[in-house]
């Protein structure tokens, strides 16, 4: 309230400037906070740290002075509650900014051969081997990747087919390239909290949550049907084509947003049992 009532004594024939990016900079931010958890358990707990809030200014308001006073010293362990209870959503918010592109100017531009990766994957995908490849894009997975088993190979379709064989002891986890290195293996990603996916198994679950956090790539054979599924940015495009893979993967890697958006639109009109 005091920032609104200060509007009145701002002199905004030398302020307007000022004033207007702040105000676009907060509506930015609350913009991206929502979207960001508008499909996760988070949204619910802002919910209700928020009506916590507002009942106990309800509470001074009407004269409850009990329960103003558990109110006002609930207030300052709600912080600690979003910031331990929210991580996930958390790392999701901060790598959506870092996805700005006037901010990728400051990032390594990635690179892959992708001809090995998809002759793999196609392959992986025929014989109902069950894998996960992650490419990374600007965003880095050290946190994740020093819990895996370190490999600094080189990226090849004969290594990729044996380590997810299922045989192998590294099949479980998911592999993880970057700059066109295959840096480690049976590394263990974060399980997405969505509730609309809650019938996917534990391999798309993961593949999600780190899309949901990230701006990788990764992409999913399913050890059951053989199908292959991207996960970019939070979302599922699923079923992809052995055919289509590299272009999609290079139109995703290269920021094409009508790639992903054809894509998603087929996705959602073979779930639908529409015939394209």
């Amino acid at each position: 309230m005091d920032f609104f009532r200060g509007l009145y004594i701002i002199p905004w024939s030398k302020n307007y400037i000022s004033i207007s990016l702040d105000v676009l900079i907060v509506a930015f931010l609350i913009y991206k906070t929502y979207t960001t958890l508008r499909r996760t358990r988070g949204i619910q707990l802002l919910f209700g740290v928020g009506i916590i809030w507002i009942s106990g200014s309800l509470a001074e308001y009407l004269g409850f002075e009990l329960l103003e006073w558990i109110l006002t010293n609930i207030r300052p362990a709600l912080v600690f509650a979003i910031i331990v209870l929210l991580q996930p959503e958390l790392r999701r918010l901060t790598g959506d900014l870092a996805r700005i592109r006037l901010l990728r100017l400051f990032f390594l531009k990635p690179t892959f051969d992708l001809d090995p990766i998809v002759e793999a994957v196609r392959a992986m995908s025929q014989e109902k081997i069950g894998s996960i490849i992650v490419l990374v894009k600007d965003i880095s997975l050290k946190d994740i990747s020093e819990n895996a088993v370190p490999m600094d190979s080189i990226v090849t379709s004969e290594i990729l087919q044996t380590i997810f064989f299922k045989n192998s002891p590294l099949h479980d986890g998911a592999v993880i390239i970057e700059q066109n290195r295959i840096v480690c293996a049976a590394s263990y990603l974060p399980m997405s909290s969505s509730v609309e996916i809650s019938t996917l198994g534990a391999r798309h679950r993961s593949a999600l949550g780190l899309s949901e956090e990230t701006d990788s790539i990764i992409i999913v054979t399913s050890e059951e049907t053989g199908d292959i599924t991207i996960c970019y940015e939070g979302e599922m495009i699923h079923p992809v084509k052995p055919l289509e893979l590299k272009a999609l993967v290079s139109g995703l890697m290269s920021g094409n947003k009508k790639v992903k958006d054809e894509s998603q639109r087929k996705s959602k009109e073979k779930d639908s049992g529409v015939i394209i």
